[in-house]
């Protein structure tokens, strides 16, 4: 019965919308899937009636004002992607309620960098690597594949497992991030991740996901848990309650990017690589822009060529050397990189 009701609520709502619509049009000197961040909105509220409008009000995330019909926004200081510009148009009997979708890009293209190999260790070639990373030195990782999925300690230098835990049958392992001497490790598709004690590999809570729809990459700064689903979306989670709070929009000056996959924060930013491809994102994660792009495709070809080797797909920061280190899926190789412009 709850459902019905809030099914009709929302039902009522679109159609209120739609019938709104009927009595007045937006326009915007710029196609609203074309807008750019930084650029100068223009937007113009026309009556299709006889209605006369007193004033409108609107607002676009954050960002709230009274006008009249015809008026300028800045778009800055904002989340870039997908969004509804809001407005209630007041008039002197009635207040009518409209939402302009728009999208929102980057105002300028990611810069192309490069790379360089700076030294290169054996990583386990059965590894299905799915998250990696330091912590106090020490390297984790997280594999997949139903029956198969684990999550280890690992040194880093040789390649030899310290420790692994093996995933119940039923989890395929995914990204994983690490807070005070706890591990979250996400699965794919089962609704929930895994929380450990660090010394024990003992699994000691769990957390559902919510909003998001599958679990893929995993990082996090000193605010934020930040977590990747499979669409276009990286979400912000309560690091002490792991729920989603909101998300970003991984965007470029052309197109919101899918599929990212695993994640690592560096210095500030997000570094992110696309699922079947070869490349690594660098991410503002205040507003999702797309800043730079690493290209790493011939860096498959210093692995071990064999029938199950794929994708690029393992990305870990260590903070105190600030160095970086890439591996992939069933590679038998990590690599230290450093980013080099082209």
């Amino acid at each position: 019965m709850r459902k019905l009701v809030f099914s009709l609520f929302v039902l009522s709502i679109i159609l209120s919308s739609c019938q709104d619509q009927k009595h007045f049009k937006v326009e915007f000197n710029t196609p609203a899937d074309d807008l750019k961040l930084n650029q100068n909105l223009e937007v113009n509220i026309i009556p299709l009636t006889d209605k006369s409008i007193d004033s409108v009000t609107f607002q676009l995330q954050h960002k709230t004002g009274t006008t009249t019909k015809r008026f300028q926004m800045p778009l800055t200081d904002l989340l870039l992607g997908r969004h509804n510009l809001k407005f209630k148009i007041y008039t002197k009997a009635d207040v009518f309620e409209i939402k302009k979708p728009l999208k929102i890009l980057n105002h300028k293209p990611p810069k192309i960098f490069s790379y360089e190999v700076i030294n290169a260790y054996p990583h386990d070639i059965d590894a299905y690597t799915q998250g990696l990373e330091f912590y106090k030195d020490t390297l984790y990782e997280s594999t997949g594949h139903y029956g198969e999925s684990t999550l280890r300690k690992v040194n880093y230098k040789t390649g030899e497992i310290y420790k692994s835990h093996q995933l119940k049958n039923h989890y395929f392992g995914e990204g994983l991030t690490v807070i005070d001497d706890k591990i979250y490790q996400l699965t794919w598709r089962e609704g929930e991740g895994l929380v450990y004690d660090i010394n024990s590999f003992e699994v000691i809570d769990k957390f559902r996901y919510n909003k998001s729809e599958e679990g893929w990459g995993l990082c996090h700064d000193e605010n934020y848990v930040y977590k990747s689903d499979g669409t276009d979306k990286i979400w912000r989670l309560d690091p002490k309650t792991l729920q989603e709070i909101d998300y970003i929009q991984p965007t470029t000056h052309q197109s919101i990017s899918e599929k990212l996959n695993e994640l690592e924060y560096v210095d500030g930013k997000i570094y992110a690589n696309t699922y079947q491809k070869d490349g690594v994102a660098i991410i503002n994660p205040k507003n999702g822009a797309i800043e730079a792009v690493v290209d790493f495709r011939t860096l498959k070809k210093q692995v071990k060529q064999h029938s199950d080797l794929d994708v690029l797909n393992g990305i870990a920061y260590h903070p105190k050397t600030k160095k970086l280190y890439v591996t992939g899926k069933n590679w038998n190789k990590l690599f230290e990189v450093k980013v080099i412009s082209k």
